[in-house]
């Protein structure tokens, strides 16, 4: 089975270890554990990697496009790959939830984030499934987002992007419901 599983970030070293990038973090651990590299693919706008798992051809797309047009990205990985969005899974940080908390969801709105409505709007539905990776809220929203997370949240951090690392995996090998039930009521929080 292929699946397209997309981390959102932001490109750059200056937004590498802030809260909006975690998406890419899981990436990146995935990258890691599995033993792929990332090669830029300008038609997707984005840098892409595969590996497989069983039966499964796991495609992970990192979108070049910053945050607000990551839709640009996913909709041409989707579309060349002919991929169902029932196997698109998109990881991103939520102000939500508290940084130690995770959700898996499909079919619920942006909640107000503009990297994912993006994906809604060019894809053209929200019938996908969501990683989404707390991060906490804080006043100024939108500057926090784009700032690294301070040192005292690093630890907890690298809990977080491990188990959510482990999400992705069981989503595509367990499925949806198994790992709604394991994952959305797990709490890291210290």
């Amino acid at each position: 089975m292929d699946w397209l599983v997309v981390g959102l970030g932001n490109p750059g070293r200056e937004y590498e270890l802030t809260p909006h990038n975690v998406g890419f973090m899981v990436c990146d651990s995935l990258s890691s554990f599995f033993k792929f590299d990332f090669s830029l693919e300008k038609k997707f706008k984005g840098l892409l990697g595969e590996f497989r798992i069983k039966d499964n051809h796991i495609r992970v797309l990192k979108p070049l496009t910053y945050m607000n047009l990551s839709g640009e990205s996913v909709y041409l990985a989707l579309n060349f790959f002919k991929i169902s969005l029932d196997n698109l899974v998109v990881i991103h940080d939520d102000l939500d939830l508290p940084l130690g908390r995770i959700r898996i969801k499909k079919n619920s709105s942006s909640g107000g984030h503009k990297g994912v409505q993006s994906i809604i709007d060019l894809v053209g539905s929200k019938d996908f499934i969501r990683v989404r990776i707390g991060v906490g809220r804080e006043k100024d929203a939108a500057r926090y987002v784009l700032s690294r997370f301070s040192e005292d949240k690093l630890e907890m951090l690298d809990r977080v992007i491990l188990t959510s690392t482990d999400a992705v995996v069981d989503v595509i090998i367990k499925g949806l419901n198994y790992s709604m039930s394991k994952y959305n009521g797990l709490s890291m929080e210290v």
